[in-house]
């Protein structure tokens, strides 16, 4: 064989596997992707603090005023992001007053926003409810940007350590967005965002938001989003964000994420299975398994009374709701109250808080934890704190005690005998004088 065909082969050898690791390359990328939006220069950002005046107040459950909070983030957020360079910040409202939905999006628009983003804190009636989320279009020219900005917020979130509820859209009766400022943006050619920060009104978050330096925290968790999202450097602060706008989810242009579509069903089904029970220590383990296949499995909750009491509910266990990934099935251990007999259900609850609950697991045996003897030995400690040795038992004690006891009452009946001796003595003594003295008297007189 000549050099000529040996340089051939090494050639189309080399072609074939070029080939090969292109068609692999997708696969192995397909979970980060770049920013689908493209923007100008500089980049514009409106700010727009939800609510404001004195009837538009937000919610204000557990004594919370989310106008103000709303107001004090939003003013975080435009001055950490105007540190980095090539971008605009202007805020809807810099004070407390109210303006329509539709003022919101027209300021947006006059700015030439690159996004609105509408900053907000929530609660719910049931006061069950906790976590962060975003919420975007249904407009396919403008969902995925909202997705992709909406994942860049939530793992911002995350590493602050709140539960995520996920990026999700809502349909009006009427077919377009529900919420007003997302439609009244689209309409006007700006895309828009809403970001839940979590839930003032339940104790897993209301820690994340309870002081002015936690809504400080926020605001600077925003701007860290934005700067990602676009990829911002900030020459001031010597941070370079640009590749990070090549770390966003893939998505398809025209079409809406699938984990993002509103989910009006409940979960399919959900089932729990003993894996054993063990009456003397309280405790049980089950195996829970439960499916949504329109979205993910967000909470559980579970109950020991047959379902006429819940605990909270839980984060869902190995789930990720930004990759849409979680398992159908863990394991748990449950201790029960001594002296029950327990009828153990679960609740699944998906992030559009529908739930599906579970079989009933039903024992006919009480719950007991063996009675402990106590011990006759017991060790305390003297005076100066230091361990005092072992104390007699309480049989040998006790037959001291009663040795003492007789010692003590036989002293008592001599000494008692002793007096009534001396004391008849004494009065016999006295008499007999007495007698005599009388006689002598007597003697004189005759």
């Amino acid at each position: 064989m000549n050099n000529k065909h040996i340089l051939s082969r090494i050639v189309l050898a080399f072609s074939l596997l070029s080939f090969l690791f292109l068609l692999v390359l997708p696969s192995v990328t397909s979970n980060a992707a770049p920013r689908l939006q493209k923007t100008g220069n500089p980049i514009i950002i409106v700010i727009d603090p939800g609510h404001g005046g004195e009837e538009n107040t937000g919610t204000t459950e557990c004594g919370f005023v989310e106008k103000d909070m709303n107001l004090l983030t939003a003013k975080v957020m435009a001055e950490e992001l105007s540190k980095y360079d090539g971008v605009k910040v202007y805020l809807t409202r810099d004070g407390d007053y109210d303006l329509t939905l539709k003022k919101r999006a027209q300021i947006a628009s006059e700015y030439h926003a690159d996004f609105l983003i509408s900053l907000h804190y929530n609660a719910s009636e049931s006061h069950l409810l906790y976590g962060s989320e975003t919420w975007v279009s249904l407009n396919p020219d403008y969902h995925n940007q909202g997705y992709q900005l909406g994942t860049a917020f939530l793992r911002e979130f995350r590493e602050m350590g709140l539960t995520l509820r996920g990026i999700k859209t809502r349909r009006h009766s009427k077919g377009s967005d529900y919420y007003g400022i997302l439609r009244e943006s689209v309409a006007l050619g700006v895309p828009a965002i809403i970001v839940e920060h979590c839930h003032v009104d339940h104790a897993r978050d209301n820690v994340f938001c309870d002081s002015e330096e936690e809504l400080i925290a926020f605001g600077e968790a925003d701007a860290r989003a934005v700067a990602k999202y676009f990829g911002l450097k900030s020459a001031s602060l010597g941070i370079d964000y640009s590749e990070e706008a090549n770390r966003l989810p893939e998505v398809t242009v025209g079409a809406l994420v699938p984990r993002a579509a509103q989910d009006l069903t409940n979960p399919e089904y959900c089932h729990v299975a003993l894996l054993d029970a063990k009456y003397e220590e309280d405790l049980v383990t089950v195996q829970v398994s439960a499916k949504d296949s329109d979205s993910n499995l967000l909470y559980y909750a579970y109950s020991l009374d047959g379902g006429v009491t819940y605990t909270e509910t839980i984060p869902w266990p190995e789930g990720d709701i930004l990759t849409g990934e979680f398992s159908g099935t863990f394991t748990l251990e449950l201790t029960i109250p001594d002296g029950t007999t327990p009828q153990i259900c679960f609740r699944a609850v998906n992030p559009y808080d529908l739930d599906t609950a579970s079989n009933m697991l039903v024992f006919d045996k009480v719950f007991q934890k063996p009675v402990q003897e106590e011990s006759q030995e017991q060790e305390y400690e003297d005076a100066t704190g230091k361990l005092a040795p072992e104390a007699e038992s309480p049989d040998k004690d006790s037959e001291l005690y009663d040795t003492i006891y007789l010692i003590l009452k036989l002293g008592i009946a001599i000494a008692g005998t002793l007096f009534v001796v001396f004391l008849i003595a004494f009065l016999a003594k006295a008499a007999k004088t007495k007698k005599e003295s009388q006689g002598e008297g007597n003697t004189k007189q005759k």
